[in-house]
């Protein structure tokens, strides 16, 4: 009697492995974009955090709005002696700092007057998120009802923090980069 060697070929052997090569290059964008997507809802989720935090800031402040330093680490400062987006919210936050980080960020954008070295917004000014410039410029101090938006009923599309840069994607590109409104949503002006 002869016992047969049941035993794989080269040939069988080969067309298994392309086989798992094959699904693994399937697999891999899936998963990067299902990892892209995951923090860009993370970011999201934190900024309707910081929304929260922002209306019992306004709360507190009779419905005025701030002034507030919108990059800090920018040499000279501005504006001057303005608080942090950090800054003005600890007080809500008490020890909580992870709200305030995005799991995407990442600097690709160099400004003049930056401090080089850092790779995250994060970790260079406390924040991945940038309060809105234009309502520190021209509106802080003022009620949130002075707002032309606000006397247009609009109030729900005034935009108060966003993420420094587009984080989740190319600019322009839907998804790319998200913006928490007044009234606590959070969106992509890309998607409208």
């Amino acid at each position: 009697m002869h016992r047969k060697l049941s035993a794989f070929t080269l040939v069988e052997l080969l067309v298994v492995i392309a086989i798992i090569a094959l699904l693994i290059g399937l697999l891999l964008p899936v998963v990067g974009r299902i990892k892209k997507q995951a923090n860009r809802t993370s970011c999201a989720a934190e900024m309707r955090q910081i929304g929260s935090l922002f209306l019992m800031y306004m709360s507190d402040s009779k419905n005025k709005l701030p002034r507030v330093n919108t990059m800090p680490s920018l040499v000279p400062p501005l504006p001057p002696d303005a608080p942090s987006l950090v800054q003005l919210l600890q007080p809500y936050a008490k020890s909580v700092k992870a709200v305030y980080h995005c799991p995407s960020d990442q600097i690709t954008i160099f400004t003049p007057g930056m401090p080089i070295g850092p790779p995250t917004y994060y970790e260079r000014e406390q924040s991945s998120y940038q309060y809105n410039p234009h309502l520190s410029s021209v509106y802080a101090g003022r009620a949130l009802d002075d707002h032309p938006m606000s006397k247009a009923g609009k109030i729900n599309s005034i935009p108060i923090v966003f993420e420094y840069e587009p984080f989740h994607g190319r600019a322009g590109e839907s998804g790319s980069m998200n913006y928490l409104f007044i009234d606590g949503h959070v969106r992509d002006l890309a998607d409208e």
